[in-house]
């Protein structure tokens, strides 16, 4: 039996769905009737033991998460998420989880240089998912139909979670050229039961451009190879997106990362970077400078009282060679 958000599902044999059948939805595929949702779940008799769960469904939590509109980025990054994880999702029995989000290549941004995941969702706060590896990955689209059935794994890098549950974008560095109409950009991250790893953006949802994968052992060289082969997450009535970004700005060379920390009642943002040259760097805060300081790698900002999102950057100031932008979400 498959469990979904409390409702049990009778597995038949083995059919695997692709995104094709739901790539330009109408509200008849978008509504599914019951028959067609429990078509849809029975992905795979092997599947039953690898349901999803929902943090907020599993954990009942009723902690409020204040909704964001989306925000405008710079053009070189590729989102479709908010910022803001309503909820979180991972394998009921545990396993290794695969999400990635589908993106259309933008003329001049080919060149992937970093990938931005954030993990958890604050209305389920879990300390255990802090220091988990986890496997960044891009994948190109051969024939540029949007279904990762036949993604080509590109490239991969490692990472660890860090800052679960606070809406923070953790920056993994990668290096990645598309040729591709479309490609696909993700992770894979081994989990027990009872973990909700995969951020869950629930905010005006865009349908199709989301994807789950994965089971025992994870298989991302061939996405469809796996107990729950790659499907989009509607398929099992969650409707949502990940909260995964690629980065293609480049960077010129200087890496930036950022973290929050607290101290007597006030926030402080601390930036580090490397190289640091000497000489010195203009700190940009949402598009503006708000001051300069040494090259020496680091520098804190306190924030006081201040909640919401910003970015961040820095830019030598004999050069105006910039890092890439983080992005800082407080509460």
């Amino acid at each position: 039996m498959i469990k979904i958000r409390g409702k049990s599902l009778t597995s038949r044999p083995k059919i695997r769905p692709t995104a094709s059948h739901m790539k330009y939805p109408t509200l008849q595929k978008v509504t599914l009737t019951a028959m067609a949702l429990v078509a849809s779940l029975a992905l795979c008799s092997r599947a039953s033991a690898q349901a999803l769960s929902s943090a907020r469904h599993t954990n009942g939590s009723a902690k409020s998460v204040n909704p964001i509109h989306r925000l405008l980025f710079p053009a070189s990054t590729y989102q479709i998420d908010d910022g803001s994880a309503e909820d979180a999702i991972g394998l009921t029995a545990g396993g290794d989880t695969i999400c990635l989000n589908e993106f259309a290549v933008i003329p001049g941004s080919e060149n992937i240089s970093s990938v931005s995941i954030a993990w958890g969702t604050p209305a389920f706060f879990d300390p255990s998912l802090d220091g988990l590896p986890y496997t960044v990955a891009l994948w190109s689209d051969p024939n540029g139909d949007g279904d990762p059935g036949d993604a080509v794994l590109l490239t991969t890098a490692s990472g660890v979670v860090s800052q679960q549950g606070t809406d923070t974008f953790i920056q993994t560095n990668i290096n990645a050229s598309i040729s591709t109409q479309n490609f696909f950009v993700g992770f894979l991250i081994t989990q027990g039961a009872g973990q909700f790893p995969a951020a869950f953006d629930e905010s005006n949802p865009i349908f199709n451009r989301s994807y789950i994968a994965g089971g025992a052992n994870g298989n991302i060289n061939n996405l469809n190879d796996n107990d729950l082969p790659v499907a989009p997450i509607e398929i099992y009535g969650l409707f949502g997106n990940w909260l995964i970004r690629a980065d293609a700005g480049g960077g010129g060379g200087i890496t930036l990362s950022a973290t929050v920390r607290r101290s007597n009642g006030n926030r402080f943002v601390v930036l580090n970077w490397s190289p640091a040259d000497g000489g010195s760097v203009n700190v940009v805060r949402n598009g503006s400078v708000i001051g300069s300081t040494a090259d020496d790698g680091s520098f804190q900002q306190n924030i006081h009282q201040h909640t919401g999102i910003d970015t961040y950057q820095v830019c030598t100031t004999d050069t105006n060679t910039c890092s890439n932008v983080v992005t800082v979400k407080t509460r």
